[in-house]
């Protein structure tokens, strides 16, 4: 994890928006109005306040940055020269510096005012002092705007900026522009690197990160390098410069064997061989790239020659023709002079703190050109040679691999070499057990072992395939059916144990003790003893029912008990209703007998003498008890099975049947229609009275509140203030 995290930067406001900031909240802190009967000390304390609350606001906002921002001398070597590069040590620092000397003048502006303030004889000029040391520490804002702004544009680049760990496991991938750099990175990362057939495509640091050996490693993609004199190199050269010399790393320097880079195989060795200063102490990995467009067995004998001699002091001389020898003159002058130039300026610094050591050494590298699964592979002790193509990724693992191992080994090594590892060897102590006997003990292997090992020597032999519980699913009938049996791999000293039923235990106690043995005989016995006793009730029953038969004299004078019973009870109903007012009849409403049989034959009711009924309307007296027996006779005389619909018989019986009763539904109503009106009359009744108790709102035509805080409550002035 890296130890800087450059996004928690607070952002830096500009001069005017800084001074409006910390105006606005020192009006809304701080007391507002003076009334006319406040004391000298009261008056002088409030404007002490005022400027008190300005200078701490303006201290605190400067402290804030300068806590914020990174200090160069604190921080790695690495971010620190980076932060030189991309914005200027010197400028760097004359801003932050000035943002310190700002918080220390507006510290003494306000401690002068105050003093002066303490001894204010007024309101007038207390009043002028308090805006005589605003307006002075507002101009030290203002003087501040250039620096402000400059911070600000830093804060966001570095935000932007990934987060780099210089301690971590780094890989860091470097050389020419266009060499296959950042497609090289998107494979083996999930960075999203852009990539794009023109060169300088990079112009800055990518960070990636990817999983080997169950570790996190950190991988940089650098922008591409120039062979020309560090003085002359540009400001995206230098982050990737800035990179090799201070992270301890593997370097994989990529060669573009295909030269479709626009840059021959000779002078990417000779880049090599120019920042091989940087490399000292490093495991390095030469990557051959692009082995798609051009396979290394297709390189001719003076290509194989100079990456051979990739460490030789002196290269083998490219072939040109005349005007290009004298190019190569020319620009060889040009470097010579520079070169004197470089080394007047350089001689003044010391190379030792950019890790930049000469490297004085010669390797006898013998490399065996051999196409091995996809790539080329040369090593010695610290440098390997490896072809790849990130097309079809070629050989990409055998860089990981490679470069992964090499820098293990050497951070181990480091460890070891140092001074704490001294300490942690003197607390171990291995032990090693000395014989202490003539007697032979040798290791003892089961027979179960040993037999297998010989069955693997012999030829033909085929590894038996194991049974899985998969297989015993399928073969009893698959999911759902087969039950696993889970004892099968218990290890018990007898075999039949593993089919015994694990006892229940409740209570301390185990169920299987208190369970009868006889438990079912006895249930059957009480199960054929509740038969039994069901069987003779229903023999009894049957036995009534034979008894309580009648015969037809019996079920005639039944019936006469049934119709006398029932005409008593409409006497006493007729009784309870005299005296009482009829329901009046329209008198206009006129019905002949057709028009009731008509009626009556669409209500699918039996025809009726009606003319005996008229005929008995007119004759008898009026009273209705000799009217009901002789409707009851006639009904049982005249009992017919009247057709409803397709077939459907309904027979009258013949006691009287029971009149149709009234919907609970419209109890006290009509119809229908009549309970609907009711309902919604009640609902808007019901509406009126919740929307009295309603809480009202900005629509309403009302006073919400009579007298609003807001404007009633507040500073008080020295009047009465008996309306409170």
């Amino acid at each position: 994890m890296s130890h800087y995290n450059f996004r928690k930067i607070r952002a830096v406001l500009p001069s005017k928006q800084f001074v409006d900031n910390v105006l606005n909240k020192t009006q809304r802190r701080t007391p507002t109005v003076i009334r006319p009967g406040f004391k000298i000390i009261r008056i002088r304390d409030f404007y002490i306040r005022k400027v008190r609350t300005v200078q701490s606001m303006i201290h605190d906002k400067f402290g804030q940055i300068l806590d914020d921002f990174p200090d160069l001398n604190s921080i790695h070597p690495f971010y620190s020269d980076l932060l030189n590069i991309l914005y200027d040590r010197d400028h760097y620092k004359i801003a932050l510096g000035s943002m310190s000397i700002s918080r220390n003048i507006v510290d003494h502006i306000a401690k002068h005012y105050i003093s002066q303030i303490k001894y204010g004889d007024s309101l007038f000029r207390c009043k002028t002092l308090k805006r005589a040391a605003l307006g002075r520490l507002c101009t030290v804002i203002r003087k501040q705007k250039d620096s402000l702004s400059y911070l600000e544009q830093v804060r966001q680049h570095l935000s932007r900026y990934p987060s780099i760990d210089p301690t971590t496991r780094t890989l860091i991938i470097t050389g020419y522009p266009n060499v296959g750099k950042s497609s090289f990175m998107n494979t083996i990362t999930r960075a999203n690197v852009d990539v794009q057939p023109y060169p300088f495509t990079t112009k800055s640091l990518f960070v990636g990160h990817f999983d080997y050996d169950f570790q996190r490693w950190q991988c940089l993609d650098t922008p591409g390098i120039l062979d020309h004199p560090l003085i002359k190199r540009n400001t995206i050269e230098m982050q990737a410069i800035t990179a090799l010399a201070y992270i301890k790393s593997t370097i994989l320097f990529f060669i573009d064997i295909s030269e479709t880079c626009g840059y021959s195989i000779h002078q990417q060795v000779t880049l090599f061989r120019s920042i091989s200063r940087l490399f000292v102490g490093k495991p390095i990995v030469l990557v051959l790239s692009k082995i798609d467009l051009r396979k290394p067995n297709e390189l001719s004998q003076e290509e194989r020659k100079i990456i051979e001699c990739v460490w030789d002091k002196e290269l083998p001389k490219e072939t040109f023709s005349d005007e290009e020898e004298e190019n190569e003159k020319e620009n060889e002058k040009e470097e010579l002079e520079e070169d004197e130039e470089k080394d007047l300026i350089i001689g003044q610094e010391n190379d030792e703190s950019l890790g930049m050591a000469l490297f004085n050494r010669e390797l006898d590298w013998d490399i065996d050109w051999e196409l091995k699964d996809g790539f080329l592979m040369a090593s010695d002790e610290r440098v390997k040679l490896v072809a790849i193509s990130s097309k079809g990724e070629m050989g990409i693992a055998k860089v990981i691999e490679q470069s992964c191992d090499l820098l293990k080994s050497e951070r181990v090594e480091k460890k070891v070499r140092s001074s704490e590892m001294d300490k942690n060897l003197n607390r171990l102590h291995v032990a090693i057990p000395e014989k202490r006997d003539e007697f032979e003990r040798p290791p003892n292997i089961p027979k179960s072992i040993l037999e297998m090992r010989e069955k693997k020597k012999q030829k033909g032999y085929v590894k038996p395939k194991k049974t899985l519980s998969r297989d015993l699913e399928k073969q009893n009938g698959g999911y759902g059916k087969y039950d696993i049996d889970l004892r099968k791999e218990w290890i018990l000293e007898n075999e039949e144990w593993k089919d015994d039923i694990i006892p229940e235990i409740w209570e301390g106690k185990n169920i299987a003790d208190f369970i009868d043995p006889e438990i079912e005989r006895k249930l059957d016995e009480l199960e054929k003893e509740e038969e039994e006793i069901i069987r003779k009730m229903e023999e009894a029953d049957s036995q009534e029912m034979e008894v309580n038969d009648l015969n037809q004299t019996q079920e005639k004078m039944l019936d006469k008990i049934r119709e006398k019973k029932m005409l008593k009870i409409l006497k006493k109903n007729r009784e309870k209703t005299r005296g009482r007012k009829s329901i009046p009849t329209n008198k206009n409403t006129k019905k002949s007998i057709s028009s009731l049989k008509e009626h009556l034959k669409d209500m699918g009711l039996p025809d009726l003498p009606l003319k005996q009924a008229k005929k008995r309307h007119l004759t008898t007296k009026r009273g209705r008890e000799k009217l009901r027996k002789g409707m009851m006779k006639e009904l049982h005389d005249t009992q017919k099975e009247v057709q409803i619909g397709q077939g459907v018989v309904l027979n009258k019986d013949r006691s009287r049947v029971r009149s149709r009763s009234v919907d609970p539904r419209y109890k006290g109503f009509k119809d229908e229609t009549q309970l609907k009106l009711a309902r919604k009359i009640a609902v808007k009744q019901f509406e009126k009275k919740k929307n009295r108790y309603m809480p009202k709102g900005e629509g309403d035509r009302s006073i919400v509140t009579y007298r609003p805080k807001h404007l009633f409550s507040g500073k008080r002035g020295i009047g009465s203030a008996d309306w409170r």
